[in-house]
């Protein structure tokens, strides 16, 4: 096997594997904000754009991130190919006598800029298609320099900013191919300040609503608008000067071949930690799990890494919730007070993502509905989400409002991957039987308050009690107030609040933090540990008096947070080791 053959396939599996096993919720954060329809409208509204047909295969593309696997195959064949088509371009330059091993670089560097997360997906398609249109001048249209004024403005209307590669592709070729370089030359610089003519016009009539960085930077190549990173030109450089900078390697030795890869795979590997920001992707892995019931991998990923903030917390009190270990892991993990189980909006797409999702869960279909609206409004580049629009559909159909959630429905349905799941809610439109053969479903019906609900962070846990007299099978709200208590060491309010708990649950097998909250309630109410409670078990009072004592003896002392009380309620209300 060749070696760019090798270091093809080296480059397919090790992309594939970084986002299939490494960074799968890269693939489905950018899935879950846009929601590309199979639609004559919505591609007309693309080919009105300076760049829409790059940006309408970007979006078809990424629609595949829904599924990991499928994601990280078409994300490593796009990176792929753009490898693949630059060796044939160095081979037009080179007579099939390249390195292979330069052209490793702009994939590479795609690679590591995509570690920032506005990156859209755009931007290596478009810089595919680019290096394609070049290939395919080069081999085919070569002969006819003139023809370059046709294609040059169609081309820019086609792929947007990356259309610089396939002018200077091209006419780097043609000033080293043809006899005539004079002229070339000439025609060469006519035509880039006849294509930057033609972008001001574009800028001043046509489409006046985008400001002239993104006529000029691509539309829609980030998501952050009037904002340009540096990786883009650095990598559009490098696909420009590639090629030609191979025709001087073509006689380096195999010693060459082998250093610059392994100089190209360490920038790759530093480029990544560097880029991939940890704190940024640790929510956005917290999100993806979130999304996808990955219940206890939020815990074993909060536990590894000693998580603190209202993000993580907010996703790791509520895989507690559905795990049902609320009251007995409670303090294993960093609490940060109400916020910590709802948190207020703040204005961007995912930071109450876990919160939308609680509230879901809780039966709190408006605030699900309030949540998801503010998240997709949050959307920088004012996409649609395939995510929340199947969250609000589900808000509207349980709340009866069949109409509204139809309409998302029929936006839905013209989907690839949400739209069997459309088609089949569709069936359920005021039909309470086949909604209520949905187990989650009835079980949220079942949960849902129908009077109004005012929530805020202030009111948490009168809310969460609420719910639970509404529905006493609503635990999850129950759990939810009682631990909200103990967060924020409001001991009073939980005593008043438990006899909920024992009415519903009775007095057996009573959660040991629920207990440690009530011993420290009586000792400081002057009680003995005689007339403690019956429902605080022997092994409790045993315990308290161990760390009251030892408390009492050096308030610092390790045995308060080491052992059986490393993650007790007395532990916290104490600020020990905090």
């Amino acid at each position: 096997m060749s070696k760019a053959k090798i270091s093809t396939t080296l480059l397919f599996v090790s992309t594939f594997c970084f986002w299939a096993f490494i960074k799968p919720e890269w693939l489905n954060f950018h899935e879950q904000y846009q929601l590309f329809l199979f639609s004559t409208s919505y591609l007309t509204q693309h080919l009105a754009l300076p760049g829409g047909i790059a940006i309408y295969l970007g979006e078809f593309l990424v629609q595949f991130f829904y599924n990991t696997y499928l994601g990280a195959m078409v994300a490593a064949s796009t990176i792929t190919t753009i490898y693949i088509i630059l060796q044939k371009i160095s081979n037009c330059y080179c007579n099939n006598q390249n390195t292979s091993s330069l052209q490793l670089l702009a994939p590479i560097l795609i690679l590591v800029y995509s570690g920032d997360e506005n990156m859209l997906f755009t931007f290596p398609t478009a810089i595919l298609l680019s290096l394609i249109m070049s290939l395919i001048y080069i081999k085919k249209f070569k002969t006819n320099i003139w023809l370059q004024f046709l294609f040059f403005p169609l081309i820019y209307w086609l792929i947007g900013y990356c259309v610089w590669i396939y002018v200077f592709t091209t006419t780097i070729y043609l000033i080293k191919k043809e006899s005539n370089n004079y002229k070339t030359m000439a025609i060469s610089g006519i035509q880039m300040l006849g294509l930057v003519f033609f972008m001001f016009w574009i800028a001043y009539f046509p489409i006046k609503n985008y400001p002239m960085c993104d006529i000029f930077m691509g539309i829609d190549y980030h998501r952050e608008r009037m904002k340009i990173p540096f990786w883009q030109h650095i990598i559009a450089i490098i696909c420009i000067i590639t090629p030609p900078i191979t025709t001087l390697l073509t006689k380096a030795k195999n010693i060459f071949f082998y250093t610059s890869i392994s100089a190209i795979t360490i920038i790759g590997i530093l480029g990544v930690i560097k880029n991939y920001n940890p704190n940024i992707y640790s929510h956005i892995k917290l999100d993806y799990y979130v999304r996808w019931q990955k219940w206890n991998d939020i815990l074993n990923y909060a536990t590894k890494n000693n998580l603190n903030n209202v993000f993580a917390n907010t996703a790791v009190n509520l895989a507690l919730s559905q795990t049902n270990q609320m009251p007995d892991r409670l303090f294993e993990f960093k609490q940060n007070g109400n916020e910590g189980f709802l948190s207020n909006f703040e204005y961007n797409s995912f930071s109450t993502g876990p919160t939308a999702e609680a509230c879901y869960y809780l039966g709190m279909i408006n605030s699900t509905l309030r949540y998801n609206f503010d998240m997709q409004s949050a959307i920088l580049n004012s996409k649609n989400s395939g995510r929340f629009f199947k969250r609000i559909a589900e808000a509207y159909l349980l709340n009866g409002n069949y109409d509204v959630a139809d309409r998302y429905l029929r936006k839905l349905k013209q989907t690839l991957f949400y739209r069997s799941w459309a088609i089949e809610t569709q069936n359920c439109l005021s039909d309470e039987n086949k909604i209520m053969q949905n187990p989650e479903w009835a079980r949220i019906k079942m949960f849902k308050y129908n009077k109004g609900l005012n929530f805020s962070t202030n009111n948490l846990p009168k809310v969460l009690i609420t719910l639970h007299e509404h529905c006493l099978e609503n635990k999850m709200a129950l759990d939810y107030a009682l631990s909200s208590c103990l967060v924020n060491k409001n001991l009073e309010e939980f005593i008043r609040l438990f006899p909920f708990y024992t009415k519903s649950y009775g007095t057996t097998n009573i959660p040991k933090i629920y207990q440690q909250a009530f011993a420290i309630a009586c000792f400081q109410n002057n009680y003995t540990i005689d007339n403690m409670p019956s429902f605080i078990s022997q092994e409790v009072k045993n315990d308290f008096i161990e760390f009251d004592n030892a408390y009492l003896i050096n308030p610092k002392s390790k045995i308060l947070t080491t052992g059986k009380f490393s993650n007790s309620f007395w532990k916290y209300y104490m600020e020990i080791g905090n």
